[in-house]
């Protein structure tokens, strides 16, 4: 019974009475100069406690304390920064958590008629007086200008053939008609190439590339235009009259690439119009690209807090064991030194 009581007493023992009453000092071969070894003051002093239990208690009270001097403020530093971080941690993990379903129960791609009209019609219903009035008016000023572009096209065509002198279109007309109206299918098949084309994406480029050739036509011909026809402005010159510069094939070709560009740019533009309007028109989801950019800088900051929260914790344990370390060896310090003096002590008691 009294073997087991001891046994539970040792359990309950603080570390350095355990090792104060463990008999260390015949494990002590090499007693440490406590004048040149920097110990402690008060530790010198506890050694000479006739209660070695209140002597181990009040030397790892002063170890903590010690810890808690050099250690302290920054544990405590790192302790509140990590709960902030914590916190933060677990509101943008819930963020994140959020985007990500309700990014998941958003189309990506809905019909354009859904996004464009302005009343509660379902898509297959939008009529044209759903339409916004803009859309209604470009619309109109469009196919306009697309009609007058077609014809100035075709009629340039059948000018040019007729003023040929040509017998076979002076005697038959109808056959120059029939050539100067492959201008507006030009255009048109120029304008058809995006019903091959799969991505939205795919078509505006395709648009763009009309867009800018008609541009890049059009000054060509305007500088031609100027070299051709002078206008009012000009001066007679004397010394090259009767000699002229002919800009005439260029001229003409480029009057009618610039034409059927133009129309085919007028046709793009008007289907573009059309195209918001149809039910069987898919178009990204504005809602769903919001979604997903916020998703995608929500998951950066929450990187960012990760590596921090990382950062933080690992401070945090690292600083935590070396205040351990400390308390652990100014507690063998003072063991060392209780030992020491023990072993003193016996030994004058011998003599």
């Amino acid at each position: 019974m009294a073997t087991a009581k001891t046994k539970f007493k040792d359990k309950k023992q603080p570390l350095a009475l355990q090792l104060v009453e463990s008999g260390t000092a015949d494990s002590v071969r090499k007693p440490p100069d406590t004048e040149n070894t920097g110990v402690d003051i008060f530790f010198r002093r506890l050694v000479h406690h006739n209660d070695a239990e209140i002597a181990g208690s009040m030397a790892t009270e002063q170890a903590t304390h010690q810890a808690d001097q050099q250690f302290g403020a920054e544990l405590t530093k790192l302790r509140l920064d990590s709960e902030d971080t914590d916190v933060a941690f677990k509101v943008s993990l819930k963020f994140l958590s959020d985007l990500e379903v309700k990014l998941a129960n958003t189309r990506r791609y809905i019909k354009s008629g859904t996004l464009h009209s302005i009343g509660r019609k379902s898509v297959e219903n939008v009529g044209w007086t759903d339409w916004r009035r803009k859309d209604q008016i470009l619309l109109c000023v469009l196919v306009f200008c697309l009609t007058i572009a077609a014809g100035l096209g075709m009629g340039n065509v059948y000018a040019n053939l007729v003023s040929s002198g040509n017998a076979v279109f002076i005697e038959k007309p109808w056959l120059a008609v029939m050539i100067s109206a492959l201008m507006p299918i030009a255009s048109i098949s120029v304008k058809f190439v995006t019903n091959f084309m799969t991505f939205d994406s795919s078509r505006r480029l395709y648009a763009k590339c009309i867009y800018a050739a008609t541009g890049m036509v059009f000054l060509f011909w305007g500088g031609l235009f100027g070299l051709t026809y002078s206008g009012v402005a000009s001066s007679i010159d004397w010394d090259s009259f009767g000699e002229s510069t002919d800009y005439g094939f260029a001229f003409v070709w480029s009057q009618l690439l610039v034409e059927m560009l133009a129309a085919s740019a007028l046709f793009l533009a008007a289907e573009d119009i059309y195209m918001r309007y149809s039910p069987d028109i898919y178009i990204e989801n504005l809602e769903y690209l919001e979604l997903e950019k916020a998703l995608k800088e929500q998951r950066t900051v929450h990187e960012a807090l990760r590596e921090k929260r990382g950062e933080l914790h690992g401070r945090l344990v690292e600083l935590e064991a070396r205040r351990e370390a400390f308390i652990n060896d100014k507690v063998m310090e003072f063991v060392s030194l209780r030992a020491h003096h023990v072993a003193t002590m016996n030994a004058h008691t011998d003599r």
